[in-house]
């Protein structure tokens, strides 16, 4: 049997028989925009209240363009000593976020940005909405470097009848082995559809770490 082992929704776990379907790696190791906040031990936050911001005036505009361009945002933040970073979108990186998002970091006013930020403003996309959902904060706990890295990174083992194989990738298209011996069939660099196939044609069981 041939499973790829994954963990989605936290703690649940996932085997794909690959005799029986195809084998997508990106579809495999897709994670939720809610995975990705917990590596940061991000705890949401109500953002009215925290930026004193009157909730009739905000309540259609939480768009993250919108308030990343609005005046008076931005001067709420500044009266509590705070300031906004510029949007990302998960779509300018080779990412395993399960569905687009955008996000801002606030930082205390005399941080710079490569300090860890205060608090994040996520968005996502809705499919079944068609359009963006609205802007959430998230109070940050820990190093926004995990954050990156879940958004973009993974490794995975394989465990090919006891032999075991360590694979990281940072772009999706690109896997490097970084423990385990090279030989013929696991090399030092594998190309995403070269990967696949070696689990599609082998035995083998593959951990999501």
């Amino acid at each position: 049997m041939k499973w790829l082992k994954s963990y989605k929704s936290y703690s649940e776990s996932l085997k794909l028989d690959f005799s029986v379907s195809v084998v997508n790696i990106d579809e495999s190791l897709s994670i939720n925009i809610e995975n990705i906040l917990s590596s940061i031990g991000a705890e949401e936050v109500d953002i009215f209240d925290k930026f004193s911001l009157p909730k009739d005036d905000y309540i259609d505009k939480l768009d993250i363009e919108n308030l990343s361009d609005n005046i008076e945002f931005i001067n709420s933040l500044s009266s509590i000593g705070l300031k906004k970073s510029q949007i990302q979108n998960s779509e300018d990186y080779e990412c395993y976020a399960n569905k687009p998002c955008r996000f801002m970091f606030i930082y205390n006013i005399e941080a710079n940005e490569l300090e860890n930020p205060n608090y994040i403003i996520i968005q996502s996309w809705s499919d079944s909405l068609e359009k963006w959902s609205n802007s959430k904060l998230y109070k940050v706990n820990g190093d926004i470097k995990k954050f990156y890295d879940k958004l973009s990174s993974k490794t995975i083992e394989i465990d090919d009848d006891g032999e075991k194989y360590l694979y990281t990738s940072s772009n999706k298209n690109e896997w490097e082995l970084k423990s385990g011996k090279e030989n013929d069939i696991y090399k030092k660099v594998f190309r995403k559809d070269d990967l696949e196939q070696i689990i599609k044609d082998n035995k083998v069981k593959v951990n999501i770490i």
